[in-house]
Formats: structure tokens, sequence, C-alpha cells
């Protein structure tokens, strides 16, 4: 079996060193705590989308005109969200992330001209830099109604956009054995995904605002560390007695199991600032399953719980929505930290051969040297400085996701040359 690609050295704080969408990557069940096994490492991805008004570039209710035009063309893969200024695109089951790729742009294709016919424009960011929040709309629907009288004031706060990843697992212990591992990865993938830096016309300082405002909903954050399946039926089972949730669905951690699916359910991250950034976090999550999959089978103590760890993997989440790549990043329970931006980079490079394995590795090459890539709330935040205006965020995004919709061609000059003779007799 190939070594792993985590890094399980001694100074990690590590498990060894101590005593609502629905695009899933298995299969839908209702709401029943029975776990629907997944037989292979599948993926699914959902990302909320924006509607803007084409005018003024504010957040519109689009959505409910949006959504029968797309039932009346026949295009899956989209639905309502919480507020009318939003929906959601999601894939199907797919095998690998070339897949994912493939129906993300399809689908965001059509409900872009789709959109457009109607009035409205798509962006891809995580919250809207000067939207004012009472001016959104509730979706009508008796489930959001109910998170609206739940929530109150909160539920304007909840404007914002991710991207949520799942990822197929054999077993309910499985799922809980991996979220102890790969919880101390989400600072890593909110980093790189980061694209939140402005709210209601002001900068807040944060690389990702959209993870702080979560952080308002309750049962959300960082998962507990359980010491396996039997124990989150009792988390889950005391969370229902209480009238504390009402099913499983109620927990919004930044990962989560979804037994009805059969999958673990990545949440962390913001709705990146292009499709291509999008998939290369796919890409890296999925290959971390797999290597943190590889890990349990040479090592099942590996996932032991520790509470210690779910203590600095929160502290080390904070940072990275506060700094971003910028951020540091709380190694050892001793407090050793080191550049997360250097972490990050280095966690690539061990996940790369593993990701070659899949069929998964170029769309994390693109985001490599990760020195180099600037993320969304980089660019944001750029963009303003030079410009000075809201507009140029919104029109930058606008064009960016219009430009990566465009059809590829290749030039004659940049297709391959078929070889000649004497080079196919050398094959």
């Amino acid at each position: 079996m190939a070594k792993p690609a985590i890094d399980n050295s001694p100074d990690r704080a590590e498990p060894t060193q101590a005593s609502e969408g629905s695009t899933e990557a298995g299969q839908g069940a209702g709401t029943s705590l029975e776990f629907h096994a997944s037989p292979e490492t599948t993926i699914g991805v959902e990302i909320e989308m924006p509607i803007l008004d084409k005018e003024d570039y504010h957040l519109a209710p689009g959505a409910p005109r949006i959504l029968e035009a797309c039932r009346e063309e026949g295009l899956e893969g989209v639905s309502a969200e919480l507020m009318q200024s939003m929906f959601e695109v999601r894939t199907g089951v797919c095998q690998n992330v070339k897949e994912v790729r493939e129906q993300l742009l399809s689908t965001i294709t059509s409900a872009r001209n789709i959109a457009g016919s109607l009035g409205y424009d798509l962006a891809l960011f995580g919250t809207h830099p000067f939207q004012r929040i009472n001016a959104s709309a509730l979706t009508e629907d008796p489930r959001y109604a109910r998170i609206a009288n739940k929530l109150g004031w909160i539920t304007y706060h909840r404007v914002a956009f991710g991207l949520h990843v799942h990822i197929g697992v054999s077993s309910g212990d499985e799922a809980i054995d991996l979220m102890n591992i790969l919880s101390q990865y989400l600072p890593h993938l909110l980093a790189i995904s980061a694209n939140s830096p402005f709210w209601q016309g002001v900068d807040t300082g944060f690389a990702s605002t959209r993870a702080v405002l979560y952080g308002l909903v309750a049962h959300s954050g960082v998962p507990p560390q359980f010491e396996g399946w039997k124990e989150f039926l009792e988390y889950d089972q005391v969370m229902r007695d209480c009238k504390a949730i009402q099913s499983f669905k109620g927990i919004k951690w930044d990962i989560r199991p979804r037994p009805d699916f059969g999958t673990i359910e990545f949440r962390i991250c913001d709705s990146p600032a292009t499709i291509e950034t999008a998939v290369a976090l796919a890409a890296l999550i999925r290959t971390l399953v797999i290597s943190s999959k590889r890990l349990l089978a040479d090592n099942p103590q590996a996932a032991r719980s520790d509470r210690r760890l779910e203590w600095i993997n929160s502290e080390s989440k904070w940072l990275a929505a506060r700094y971003g790549l910028e951020a540091t990043y709380i190694r050892a329970f001793g407090g050793k930290r080191r550049a997360l931006s250097q972490e990050a980079a280095e966690l690539i490079e061990r996940l790369i051969p593993i990701a070659r394995e899949s069929g998964d590795h170029a769309p994390l090459m693109k985001i490599l040297p990760l020195d180099k890539f600037e993320t969304g709330a980089d660019r944001q935040r750029r963009l303003y400085r030079e410009h000075g205006d809201w507009q140029s965020l919104i029109q930058d995004s606008i064009a960016r996701l219009r430009d990566e919709l465009k059809p590829k061609t290749v030039k004659p000059m940049e297709q391959e040359a078929a070889p000649s003779a004497k080079e196919a007799s050398d094959v």
C-alpha cells in the first residue's frame, strides 16, 4: 500500500499522539440515521450562487423566475436556497473530479443563460460586498419560514455563499474516523477558498466573513471529536430529545456525516472566486479523504478522538478566517505554529501522487505554486484599492465567470500534430 500523504510527524497535533443540500456522492434516504454506505470514494459538489441586478449589481430576488424557467427548460441540478437572491447549483454523483468540472460548467452555463434572459447576472463570491441585509427576501417555503422563525435577526446574516463537497464513505464509523482526522485541515480549505472580505460596504478585516457569520448559527463550527458512530448517535438522540434539532440535518458543522447519502459533507469553504478554484478544492478534499482512508488502514488508532484537537482546530480555523493564507497554523498541543500558506503548500505537494492515481491531479496543479495564488479575498481588496468603488468588484466577478464559461477552442497551431510514419514506428 502507498504511504499515506497525511503528515503524521511527531510534532503535528494528530490523534495518534494522545490517549442541507441535495447533491451527494451516495444515495438519499430521508432523515434516517441508518448509514447508507457508498462503496467507492465518489464525489458530489454544491455551489451557492448570488443573483445580481444587471443595472446596479445589488442582489436581486430572481430565484423564483430563474428556477421556474429552468424547470420549463428541463434543466436539472438547480434548486432554491434560503433567500430569493440566491440558488444552488449541484452535480450528480461523480466518480472523479473531471466529471464534477464538466457538470458544473454545463449547469452553470445553462443557468447563467436563463438568468441573463430574465434580466439577471450571476457571479461567485462568499458575501456580497455592499448589499444591506434588510433588503433580502426569504424564499416562500414552510421550511425556510421555520428557519427564519427560529433564527430571527440572524436569518438575514445568512445571505452568504458557500461550496459544499460530499465524499462517499463506507460506514458511519469510517465517517466519524475521517472527521476526527480531517478537522485539522479545515483551516487550509477555508484559507484557499476565502472570498468574503467585505460585508455591507465595510472591509471586515477577515478573509472569510462568511465563516464568522455562519458561526452565529447553532450547532455550527468545528465538529466534536467522537469515539465512533455509536457516540455520534447518542449525541444526535440527546439533541433530538431536548428539541434542539429535528433531524441530523440541523447539525451545521464544518464537516458532518450524511447517513442518508453515505457521505461526509465538507461545508467549510466560501464559494471561491472561480469554478476552477472550486474544482481544485473538490480535488483537494477528495484526495485528503483517500489519503486518510489509507492512513486508517495502516493505523486505525490514527482516528482516536481527543478533545484537545477540537480546541486547537477551532483556533486555527478562526485564524484562517481572519488572515487567510497569511495566518499561522497551530501544529501541536504545545502551541508550535507555522505559516498556514507553507503548511497548505506542503500538504498539496504530498497529496499530488495520490491525486495522480485517482486522475484528480490536474485541478490541484492549477493553484500551485500556492505562494503565487491569489485568493478571492485578496483579489477583491486589491481591486477596491485600485478602483475605489464596489461596482468594480462585482463587474470583475461577473466577467471572470463569463470567461470561464466561454467554449474553449483549440487553435490549429496548438493542436497536437499526428506522428510521422517514423515516429509511429518508434512507439
